[in-house]
């Protein structure tokens, strides 16, 4: 829902976007973006991706392949009608592949961006520290094998795990962090934890997007009240709006089980659809959870 909800704020162009960014930040309806094609209601590949991994923890394991992720993320995008929302050119790239194994076989796993960590907050679910960063590194290494890509999704991942396992205020998510994370991750990235987001746009302007986004997240994560406080302060700072809501929400919404939402944002997701929509995704997460609980 977060997803969906902040991918009409996703990099904006101010003042042209002002409009839009308000009628996102009233929060009484999906809204569409007004350049990238992308429907009000639909979710983008961050939650596509998300539920592709969700799908590889529900129907696999202990031991995980680099195929089951491949061929769950590619039957998901044909399940969504191959919908918009990923990067142009790995949309235009999987637009050609067949399979799974088609995908293994000609992906260039060389990008530093952040589609590794909006996809790693479900494998928070799994019962051990070293089984999320095992799993975790797995899937990124796929399409993000690269320091940025990695360690983002470790983190995400990590994150997610606190959340659900542990019974410390998420304001102690950095410095739960910080203790089980390499030396390497650590020396490299630690300020994620350390220090607050900027309160800008989460760019790769000045960091890569992928670091720039768990640090986004961490920071809501560890500040904000409430999920829809985390949503709201995501627009408003602006950039990659519906990835680090996405990863902000995939973490911390196991904390904010009571919190009451808008009934639009299940009624309208994916414009109702039961193939996509909120039914197959509240049976999936109750999947998850009954295996893992």
């Amino acid at each position: 829902m977060a997803d969906a909800a902040a991918a009409g704020a996703e990099f904006l162009r101010f003042p042209r976007d002002a409009a839009t960014r308000d009628r996102v930040l009233r929060f009484d309806g999906y809204v569409g973006h007004p350049t990238h094609g992308h429907a009000a209601g639909k979710y983008t590949d961050d939650a596509e991706m998300s539920v592709g991994n969700a799908l590889v923890l529900i129907e696999h394991g202990p031991t995980y392949t680099p195929l089951q992720f491949a061929d769950a993320w590619m039957n998901e995008f044909e399940r969504g009608g191959r919908r918009t929302g990923y990067a142009r050119r790995f949309q235009a790239f999987l637009e050609t592949i067949r399979d799974g194994a088609d995908l293994l076989d000609r992906i260039v796993s060389d990008s530093d961006k952040n589609g590794a960590a909006m996809r790693a907050p479900v494998i928070g679910v799994l019962p051990t520290v070293a089984e999320v960063l095992e799993v975790a590194t797995l899937q990124a290494a796929i399409t993000h094998n690269t320091l940025p890509g990695l360690f983002s999704a470790r983190a995400a991942a990590l994150m997610a795990h606190f959340a659900l396992y542990e019974d410390a205020p998420l304001s102690r998510v950095g410095e739960y962090c910080l203790s089980h994370l390499s030396t390497e991750d650590v020396d490299h990235y630690g300020r994620v934890f350390r220090r607050p987001w900027n309160y800008g746009p989460v760019t790769g302007r000045n960091d890569s997007i992928a670091i720039a986004t768990v640090h986004a997240a961490a920071t809501l994560v560890m500040r904000e009240p409430s999920l829809m406080d985390m949503l709201r302060t995501c627009v408003e700072w602006g950039g990659d709006t519906d990835s680090v809501a996405a990863v902000a929400w995939g973490i911390a919404s196991p904390r904010f089980q009571d919190e009451r939402l808008a009934r639009w944002m299940t009624r309208d997701l994916e414009q109702g659809s039961r193939k996509t929509g909120a039914p197959r995704l509240h049976s999936l997460g109750t999947r998850l959870m009954a295996k893992y609980s």
